[in-house]
């Protein structure tokens, strides 16, 4: 026991702790590590740790801190050290593939850098059935992967957008953020081939938003561009072709050869006519989201998305739901 260094007066004793643990929940048949910090006077320290589950139908812990959920229920991890005692509780959740198809956003934009290589090969080592991505022009009208309009700066060491930043410089910029981006050397913003041979080579499916406002405008020529190289990698048959810009779906509609199509929304939608007209497909954020108009897009027969859906429960609500697929930044489906 001793003070602690930042209130002082205050004794502190070692202890574990699961203060700053994330994981709240897993799937069937799946492990985590739950090894607690041990904080002690001098901050985090080493000492043995004995685990208890207090649920072992649910949860089965062994002596390293690995759980493994067994079948769907509620369990809490005990784990003792330096004589106290830190507990975690932890959710098993069965979300079954086969009911609902799963897509990852912009690859696994939660577990790498979004519109990446390595973000789409995770998603696509999970096992998601689409992989989401942003189609955006460059200064010299090259198709690049990238979702921001106004700046590239959350991304990249640039305040330019870009559209104002010709395929090299946008190629050059190095990667100031995503998610575990200082894990992964030489990134690069990818081009919209490099994402297409991928997807050939996969089981997946490709889901390409034309995020860019130009595509209805003065680049609009590109579209037929981006029909023809899915068409060229065997993908027309399985690729969704998204916005949210209803100008750059009316656009696609003119030069479109089978793909299907698919209407973003953010906000409340009930133009039921509009989708069955244009032959539009419904993706729709899931506040929004109404399990009466689902149907009735359904019933029309067109297919439904509800996105972004990171969390394993919601995942497994949806899965009653009249929804064809969900989007997600993460894993949430058994694997």
């Amino acid at each position: 026991m001793a003070e602690n260094p930042n209130n002082p007066g205050r004794k502190v004793f070692a202890h574990p702790t699961y203060k700053d643990f994330k994981t709240t929940c897993l799937h069937p048949h799946e492990t985590i590590s739950v090894v607690p910090k041990i904080i002690g006077p001098g901050g985090v320290m080493q000492a043995p740790i004995h685990y208890v589950s207090d649920n072992p139908d649910i949860l089965r812990v062994d002596e390293k801190g690995q759980v493994t959920g067994l079948k769907e229920g509620y369990g809490e991890i005990l784990a003792y050290a330096c004589g106290k005692l830190a507990r975690i509780g932890l959710d098993v959740i069965d979300v079954p593939r086969g009911m609902k198809a799963f897509t990852g956003h912009r690859g696994f934009r939660k577990l790498a850098p979004e519109n990446t290589m390595p973000s789409f090969q995770l998603a696509l080592d999970a096992g998601v059935d689409y992989v989401e991505t942003d189609i955006a022009v460059t200064k010299d009208r090259q198709l690049v992967l990238f979702h921001d309009k106004s700046s590239v700066k959350r991304m990249l060491d640039s305040e330019k957008s870009v559209n104002e930043l010709t395929f090299d410089e946008i190629r050059a910029l190095p990667f100031i953020g995503g998610t575990n981006h200082e894990e992964y050397s030489d990134l690069q913003v990818p081009t919209f081939e490099e994402y297409l041979t991928l997807m050939e080579k996969s089981n997946a499916a490709p889901m390409i938003e034309l995020k860019d406002e130009t595509l209805c405008g003065e680049n609009e020529d590109l579209l037929v561009t981006i029909r023809d190289m899915i068409d060229a990698h065997h993908l027309g048959k399985k690729a969704r072709v998204t916005s949210a810009l209803k100008e750059n779906l009316l656009a696609y509609e003119k030069i479109n050869q089978g793909h299907e199509l698919w209407y973003i929304l953010e906000e409340d939608f009930d133009d039921l006519d509009l989708l069955v007209t244009h032959h539009w497909n419904y993706s729709i954020k899931k506040s929004k989201a109404k399990k009466d108009f689902c149907q009735k897009v359904l019933d029309a027969g067109l297919k439904v998305d509800v996105w972004i859906v990171n969390d394993p429960k919601e995942a497994k609500k949806y899965l009653s739901w009249p929804i064809t697929s969900m989007t997600s930044d993460v894993i949430v489906y058994n694997h």
